[in-house]
């Protein structure tokens, strides 16, 4: 199955419960899940401050998982967008071997 990194680059978590039940779906599926160590963090309505938020998507790019999930939308991270360092964040793909 697939390795999954689960951060939250927008919104906070509100529901807790939720979250942890899916999780425990994903890994009742066979799938590796990793958290980032912000993913719960709060700061007014988001999921941390500016700086803690940009760090959880440096990390999930860093992360080598199959796949990075965020934990829940929302408009925190469009304001992001602006702050990001792509070069850091950007990945080099084999275009013989990615199906775009």
């Amino acid at each position: 199955m697939s390795s999954i990194y689960i951060f939250s680059p927008s919104g906070a978590v509100r529901d807790r419960k939720a979250f942890s039940k899916g999780v425990s779906v994903l890994r009742s599926l066979g799938h590796d899940v990793h958290i980032d160590p912000s993913a719960l963090s709060s700061s007014e309505r988001f999921a941390g401050d500016d700086a803690t938020r940009l760090l959880a998507i440096e990390r999930a790019c860093e992360s080598n998982c199959d796949v990075a999930m965020i934990s829940r939308g929302g408009y925190g991270l469009t304001r992001l967008l602006p702050q990001l360092n792509y070069s850091k964040i950007k990945k080099e793909y084999n275009k013989e071997t990615v199906n775009l």
